[in-house]
């Protein structure tokens, strides 16, 4: 009990210094890509919409081998390449090699993700799973309320620098990976090769629709850094951004602190749906409000009630997903349901072609009506399963 408590502690303080590291960065990354290579908004949208479509999709195979391979190296694997993009992005003379440094980011972050909730679920018992992932993004919250402070501050020396310390982070969380269990399922309980995986998650239509959900969900609140950084700078100047977005950022960390762990606690399984559909709402009005809101006090209220569907929905999904995985495909589950970032890999891109087409409010409110449909096909997901449930009870039923 000891070993796993300490264990359990070390993945807890990878994820705060991994958050941090990437905190340090977030509001500066829109602003680094503009003023290095002088890309306008709509083609910040595209490299970032690409990039992140790729590590995306990249997803499905890295929860394969999260199953296959020790998990301890894939997560050391993960910091180092990390580290590296963020080391590259700074010193970028073109768009290609930017790409390349924000590749090795999201792909490797992707990989470590999974890797990391895969290595939680096999310390706890799944009673305990949402309580203690709702502390580790609680943790990873507490990361992203100082790291945009400390990222303006080295900006303001050399816009460099946040970037390197961003990778000096990473690098430094590799000693709290010893010790940490690296096993991957027993090879007699899973698909045999990545192909018999992929037609066991193709066949899982519950779990289809409910990534389909997830995906419109992550249109919202996946990059929200991004689209409003990039909605901002369609009226505001470069300074004003950045104290907007660092406040926001401050904003949404410090709701999460206050109320992620303690909501996470009382969510249960047979009421995940009724906290979704919170959230959903919640996201959706957020979204209108921001619309209708021209000053930095409003945009942070807003972005409280935002905060607020976000505690929600990240934990409510993660117990989703975990319930309908079997032991033995958790990285995959995972993996499968990772492809809902294609949400935020698309954002970057619709928010770049909407602002340079459209009114500004026309991008906000169109992400309102992507939570409201993405409500309606989680709720048809669970409809599916309880279905499913019904017919896989009705011959023990009969055979009773």
């Amino acid at each position: 009990m000891h070993e796993n408590r300490r264990r359990i502690g070390q993945l807890l303080a990878l994820s705060w210094l991994t958050a941090v590291g990437r905190a340090v960065v977030a509001p500066l990354l829109v602003l680094t890509l503009g003023r290095r290579l002088g890309l306008a908004s709509a083609e910040i949208g595209l490299l970032l919409g690409a990039v992140l479509l790729s590590a995306t999709l990249s997803s499905l195979y890295l929860g394969y081998l999260v199953d296959r391979f020790n998990r301890r190296r894939l997560m050391s694997l993960a910091l180092s390449l990390v580290a590296v993009g963020f080391a590259l992005i700074p010193v970028s003379s073109g768009v290609g090699m930017a790409a390349c440094g924000l590749l090795l980011v999201e792909g490797a972050f992707s990989l470590f993700g999974i890797a990391a909730k895969a290595a939680l679920s096999d310390l706890l018992p799944p009673a305990s799973r949402g309580r203690l992932f709702s502390l580790r993004y609680t943790l990873v919250n507490i990361g992203f309320a100082i790291g945009p402070f400390i990222g303006s501050l080295l900006m303001e020396k050399d816009p460099a620098w946040p970037f390197w310390l961003a990778s000096a982070l990473l690098l430094s969380g590799l000693p709290l990976l010893r010790g940490l269990p690296g096993r991957a399922a027993a090879a007699g309980a899973r698909p045999a090769g990545f192909a018999a995986t992929l037609r066991v998650l193709g066949r899982d239509r519950v779990l289809l629709l409910f990534i389909l959900g997830s995906l419109l969900a992550y249109m919202v609140h996946g990059r929200f850094a991004d689209y409003l950084s990039m909605y901002l700078l369609k009226t505001h100047d470069d300074a004003t951004v950045l104290r907007w977005m660092s406040a926001l950022i401050l904003t949404n960390a410090l709701v999460v602190v206050t109320l992620q762990y303690p909501l996470g606690r009382w969510m249960r399984q047979r009421h995940l749906l009724r906290w979704i559909a919170l959230s959903s709402l919640l996201l959706a009005a957020s979204m209108l409000g921001f619309a209708h809101s021209g000053t930095l006090f409003a945009w942070c209220a807003w972005m409280a009630v935002f905060t607020l569907g976000e505690v929600i929905i990240i934990p409510a999904e993660y117990l989703y997903v975990d319930a309908l995985a079997p032991e033995a495909l958790k990285g995959s589950y995972y993996g499968a349901h990772s492809l809902a970032f294609v949400g935020s890999a698309a954002n970057p891109v619709l928010s770049g072609l909407m602002l340079a087409a459209l009114p500004a409010p026309a991008l906000l409110w169109t992400l309102a009506g992507a939570c409201l449909l993405g409500l309606a096909l989680v709720r048809r997901a669970e409809r599916l399963r309880r279905g499913e449930e019904a017919c896989r009870a009705a011959p023990d039923a009969v055979a009773g």
